[in-house]
C-alpha cells in the first residue's frame, strides 16, 4: 500500500486535528485523533526541533510512517491522526515504535479488534 494522499501535508490541517480532535498520550509520542466524514484514514507526523536534528527529525518520520503503512489495515476507517513525537523516541527501534503506536490506537479505541486463529 501506497501512503499518497494518506499523508497530512498542510499547516491547517494540523492544527484542524489539534483543535477539533481528541489526544491520547504514550511514552514516546501524543496521538491526536479526529473522525472524518469520509472513510479514508490520514495521518500526520510532527517532531519538534527540539528532538534533534534533520537528520535525526527525518529518520524518526520514516519510521513511523513505515508504522503506520503496515498497520494501516488495522486502523478504523475514517479518522485523522497526527503523532507528535516526544525527545524519548530517539533511542527507539522499529519494534518499540509499532508497539507504542498501536497501544495508543488500542487505548484511543479506533483500532480493529484482532482476529484469534
Amino acid at each position: 500500500m501506497r501512503l499518497r494522499g494518506k499523508l497530512l501535508k498542510k499547516n491547517r490541517e494540523f492544527l484542524q486535528v489539534y483543535r477539533r480532535g481528541r489526544k491520547v498520550a504514550g511514552r514516546y509520542s501524543v496521538l491526536y485523533f479526529m473522525p472524518q466524514e469520509d472513510n479514508t484514514t490520514k495521518v500526520g507526523i510532527s517532531v519538534s526541533k527540539k528532538v534533534g536534528n534533520s537528520v535525526v527529525r527525518h529518520r524518526l518520520k520514516r519510521l513511523y510512517k513505515e508504522v503506520f503503512r503496515l498497520n494501516y489495515g488495522r486502523i478504523r476507517p475514517g479518522f485523522t491522526l497526527v503523532l507528535v513525537l516526544r525527545r524519548q523516541a530517539l533511542s527507539l527501534d522499529f519494534g518499540s515504535c509499532q508497539e507504542d503506536f498501536l497501544a495508543m490506537l488500542k487505548r484511543a479505541g479506533i483500532i480493529l479488534k484482532e482476529e484469534r486463529g
